[in-house]
């Protein structure tokens, strides 16, 4: 069953060259679940403590597991929700495990503040290349840019096929055709 979902989910880069900007795509098929916010990703707010109890209460329906994953400060475990057998978010300890440091939203289900949706063209999400910084560590190479309204909000697209130095934004014209590939929420806490 899980090799059924990852060749799918290989195969959506392909799918999206095929599909013209026109045709129906996952993103149009996969009805929104969770929405990710300035002040929320779905029911994680700032005040959210991080533990897998909490995440089972806020996601009763879901499955919660534990993967190890690459962020900025290298290889974490994060509790990661799936839905209907396909990963949806995945949440990051901040340091101390007591805290959430960012949600990754990782899924078709999961729409940004703006509607963004992952696959979603760089110019379909109507993103500005001055609002986007070249990524580094896992991200490098990638346009890591802010959502518009929502400056704690991350859209990170890969570079359109450019291949040109990981260390360089990707030049407009090639970041136009980018995809989203994921959406990172940073809590904005208060003090």
């Amino acid at each position: 069953m899980i090799r059924r979902y990852l060749a799918f989910f290989a195969l959506l880069p392909v799918l999206a060259a095929c599909v013209g900007e026109d045709q129906p795509s996952a993103t149009s098929i996969i009805p929104v679940a969770y929405t990710i916010t300035a002040q929320a990703a779905g029911p994680i707010t700032p005040d959210t403590p991080y533990s897998t109890a909490t995440f089972r209460k806020l996601f009763p329906e879901q499955r919660i597991d534990v993967i190890s994953t690459a962020d900025e400060d290298g290889v974490v475990d994060a509790l990661t929700v799936f839905s209907d057998g396909l990963q949806v978010m995945m949440v990051i300890p901040a340091r101390g495990g007591k805290a959430v440091k960012a949600v990754h939203g990782s899924g078709l289900a999961v729409a940004g503040p703006n509607g963004e949706r992952l696959g979603m063209s760089f110019r379909q999400a109507g993103t500005s290349r001055n609002d986007c910084n070249v990524g580094s560590g896992p991200w490098l190479g990638m346009a890591v840019c802010a959502a518009r309204g929502a400056s704690n909000i991350y859209l990170v697209f890969d570079n359109g096929g450019w291949n040109g130095s990981p260390n360089e934004l990707a030049p407009a014209s090639a970041l136009a055709d980018g995809k989203l590939q994921r959406i990172v929420w940073v809590p904005q806490r208060a003090g």
